[in-house]
């Protein structure tokens, strides 16, 4: 289990969820910040970051679909 996991199995949902919360609004915030005032990144740098961007929407992709998984389960699936 990573250590992340381990924090977020003592708290309850609600805590969970508003941390998940607060860390996407500083994240959003950063990303303006690029978005805003574009800077001259060296190519490994912009690989790195696209790399990081592709991960988080996997990541976020797949949460969602355990989410719905749980919300909404499948009847009738063996």
């Amino acid at each position: 289990m990573e250590p992340s996991q381990a924090v977020a199995a003592d708290e309850g949902p609600q805590e969970t969820v508003a941390k998940i919360d607060q860390k996407a609004l500083r994240l959003s915030a950063l990303l303006r910040e690029i978005d805003n005032r574009p800077i001259e990144l060296p190519p490994e740098l912009v690989e790195r970051l696209d790399e990081i961007l592709e991960m988080l929407a996997c990541r976020i992709s797949a949460t969602r679909t355990l989410l719905h998984q749980v919300a909404y389960p499948v009847s009738g699936v063996a």
